[in-house]
């Protein structure tokens, strides 16, 4: 499966706030980018990240979501609902970092995330990609892939 990414706008800031997660993920955290767009025009994500949506067919399918630092990207990642589940988790995660390489242009040599400890799904997902468990508690577990 093919995915294409595209800088977020209000518009798909809208839709995918009223995509209906249940179970780990009740919600993608959206706010941030409401309130930077209210307060100057521009779409910051959590952290000041940049948002990219991920289209498949015309159709906005997941958000990837980017924050370079030095040589370290750090990345958050969301699925729509409806296709969580359904095999395309790994393309979709390599594509998204392979994207996120290329638009910074930089000397990346790591990727990290934070992914919810109950989330076995996605874990399992970050695994097959070659990420790694480097902190562990309760709640998140933080993990990063060597490029």
């Amino acid at each position: 499966m093919h995915f294409e990414f595209t800088p977020i706008t209000m518009e798909y800031v809208k839709e995918i706030d009223d995509w209906d997660f249940s179970g780990f993920a009740e919600e993608v955290m959206m706010t941030p980018y409401i309130e930077s767009y209210e307060k100057d025009k521009s779409l910051k994500g959590p952290a000041g990240c940049d948002g990219f949506v991920a289209m498949r067919d015309g159709e906005p399918v997941g958000l990837f979501e980017f924050n370079l630092k030095g040589n370290r990207l750090e990345i958050g990642l969301a699925l729509r609902p409806d296709l969580v589940g359904k095999g395309s988790g790994a393309d979709y995660v390599r594509q998204g970092i392979a994207f996120g390489v290329q638009y910074y242009d930089s000397n990346i040599d790591v990727v990290e995330l934070v992914v919810d400890a109950s989330n076995k799904a996605a874990i399992r997902v970050y695994e097959k990609v070659g990420f790694t468990s480097i902190v562990e508690d309760d709640k998140e577990i933080e993990m990063k892939m060597e490029l």
